[in-house]
């Protein structure tokens, strides 16, 4: 099983390029600093600190599960909340091999669906979980500015009203993509143009698991409360790498106020989602090493704590890599199946 995989990597040009890409990035950014006093302000470093940001970390995941498993409840599939967040790690962990997000999603789809749970329903509610993320996403970021600039008076940057200008516009065409995607009118003209499509188009396959999709997706309407829950966590969920990365810059004794993390992470968590590099390596480190420099934090301290957010996120998946080991892609159902922690019988391919 695993030599198939192995081989099935390195047989994929879109993993290489990314990972070139990461490589050649984090080599420029290591080379742009002195690595000594890099290496001088890990040492001296705040353990207690450093093991507080890990927590935060795995806090994280264990609420993206909850979040996550909102949504599953209001499609009728009942799993506890150790199995989603068994899977989620999993898929996650696995996902850093793959494209930016889809390929962890689409793993957290097939792991789900292929215990007898309907496909459309665990499609439609990763949809439903990453447009309801990124609205909040661009919600906290925009409020982020705006008390940065008239409650605190801090600008921190000259171009910190185009970010904003920005994030407004992303915000405002996510709100019109989610209001005409659920829009009755919207779809009954849409139905009415898909009426007049070939036949053969109709009714292929794949057509018709879309549609199935569109309809799962679609019936969210009827959950109000559980999409405005899911979108508060969302907006509490947006707080853990904001704390994560605080604490690590208190435990590398590096002076940034709070505030200018509320607006670093969220540019961070839209770079890393680009699907470009592997993991958003490269990326993360070299915006935090840019915006940090506009508030006057050198490069060494702002790459090490770029560096250090980045990999504390990873730590906080390597379980799911063990949970793999051991379970496959069937972690939920076995512990579902048995209702305990217990994980038994043999690895299965994913």
């Amino acid at each position: 099983m695993f030599q198939k995989q192995l081989n099935a990597l390195l047989k994929n040009k879109s993993l290489w390029f990314r990972l070139l890409l990461s490589v050649g990035l984090i080599s420029f950014l290591f080379y742009s600093v002195d690595l000594q006093e890099t290496l001088a302000i890990l040492r001296r470093a705040n353990v207690v600190l450093l093991l507080a940001a890990l927590l935060v970390a795995c806090g994280d995941r264990i609420l993206m599960a909850y979040k996550w498993n909102i949504l599953l409840k209001a499609k009728g599939i009942s799993l506890s909340l150790l199995s989603v967040t068994g899977t989620y790690l999993i898929t996650t962990f696995l996902g850093l091999f793959l494209p930016a997000t889809v390929g962890g999603d689409a793993l957290r789809a097939y792991a789900i669906a292929k215990d007898g749970h309907k496909g459309s329903d665990v499609v439609s509610s990763i949809i439903i979980e990453r447009a309801l993320g990124f609205l909040a996403l661009f919600i906290f970021m925009l409020t982020s500015i705006i008390l940065s600039i008239f409650v605190f008076g801090q600008s921190f940057f000259a171009g910190i009203w185009n970010l904003f200008w920005l994030f407004l516009i992303l915000f405002a065409a996510l709100m019109a993509m989610l209001f005409l995607s659920l829009n009755e009118k919207v779809l009954r003209y849409f139905g009415r143009l898909f009426e007049k499509w070939p036949a053969k188009i109709r009714e292929h396959k794949i057509v018709r698991k879309l549609e199935e999709v569109y309809r799962s997706y679609r019936s969210f309407q009827a959950n109000k409360i559980e999409v405005g829950l899911f979108l508060l966590l969302s907006l509490v969920e947006n707080l853990f790498p904001l704390f994560w990365t605080y604490f690590l810059s208190l435990a590398f004794h590096i002076e940034i106020p709070l505030l200018y993390f509320f607006i670093l992470i969220p540019i961070v968590l839209v770079l890393v989602r680009l699907p470009i590099s592997l993991d958003g390596f490269g990326l993360q480190e070299g915006a935090f090493v840019y915006f940090l420099a506009l508030i006057g934090i050198m490069r060494p301290e702002a790459l090490l704590l770029g560096l250090a957010s980045h990999i504390l996120a990873i730590f906080s998946v390597l379980p799911g890599g063990v949970l793999y080991g051991f379970s496959g892609l069937s972690f939920h159902g076995k512990i579902d199946q048995t209702g305990s922690n217990e994980i038994a019988g043999m690895p299965v391919d994913a």
